[in-house]
């Protein structure tokens, strides 16, 4: 008991100063059927204009945050902070420390790094657009992967592609265009990611649907998934997510 009125002030006391807390579960059928559990928290400093009502955009954002999460075998976690110069504008940047303790079915873990400590820097800018319900929202992130043995190629496990030893340079590139229904949303979602190093590349093209009910929303996936190391194949994932205090970032 005495625990649980521990938390509840601690999440009184955050509400109460702009914290933000979410949790969830996501998971994917390919290249093997995985999934991961995740906590973000961030702090939400507007800087001008105000936040009032879902509908109000005109204000700007600094939010820095934390985010772990873990499937059991691979633990990560991850330190960043998002600008806002307008609410539906937004550059970032961040550090992320994974740990796998591994080897990986789809990846040949004898001559690729597969295990150990990987250290990810990046950048990132995002932008979203709407009108009468339609959306579409797009990213571009620049990665700086460092593995743990310079002498093999590093596994990205989660793109299934293949970097150069040590480290290399990763480029991330999103897309989604979709109609939102009241708690419902309908959409298309394309991603390319590519190692400028080694050229190995992924690229996936899903439809996804997302549902809300009150603070958890969730968003189930379907599309094609290839990559310079997995020949074309069905994937099927799922999120569900739960905002436990809010945030005021629009995406």
């Amino acid at each position: 008991m005495t625990i649980l009125l521990l938390l509840f002030s601690v999440l009184n006391a955050m509400a109460a100063t702009n914290f933000d807390l979410s949790t969830g579960l996501q998971g994917r059928t390919l290249p093997a059927l995985g999934a991961e559990v995740y906590a973000d928290s961030g702090h939400n400093f507007v800087f001008w204009g105000k936040k009032k009502e879902p509908k109000d955009v005109l204000y700007g954002l600094i939010r820095p945050s934390l985010t772990a999460s873990s499937s059991g075998v691979i633990n990560s976690l991850k330190g960043e902070i998002e600008f806002f110069p307008i609410s539906f504008l937004g550059f970032a940047a961040g550090r992320q420390i994974i740990h796998s303790n591994y080897n990986f079915p789809f990846l040949d873990c004898a001559t690729v790094s597969c295990t150990g400590e990987f250290h990810r820097n990046f950048v990132e800018s995002k932008m979203v657009i709407g009108h009468q319900g339609w959306i579409a929202m797009g990213s571009y992130k620049v990665d700086n992967l460092t593995g743990p043995d310079k002498t093999r190629p590093m596994g990205d496990w989660r793109n299934v592609i293949i970097g150069n030893p040590g480290q290399d340079v990763q480029i991330d590139k999103k897309l989604l265009v979709a109609k939102i229904f009241s708690n419902h949303m309908i959409g298309f979602l394309a991603e390319n990611v590519q190692f400028l190093g080694s050229r190995e590349r992924k690229e996936s093209y899903a439809a996804v649907y997302q549902v809300r009910r009150n603070e958890t929303s969730y968003m189930f996936g379907g599309g094609a998934f290839h990559t310079s190391q997995q020949p074309m194949g069905l994937i099927f994932y799922f999120r569900i997510h739960y905002q436990a205090l809010p945030t005021l970032k629009l995406f």
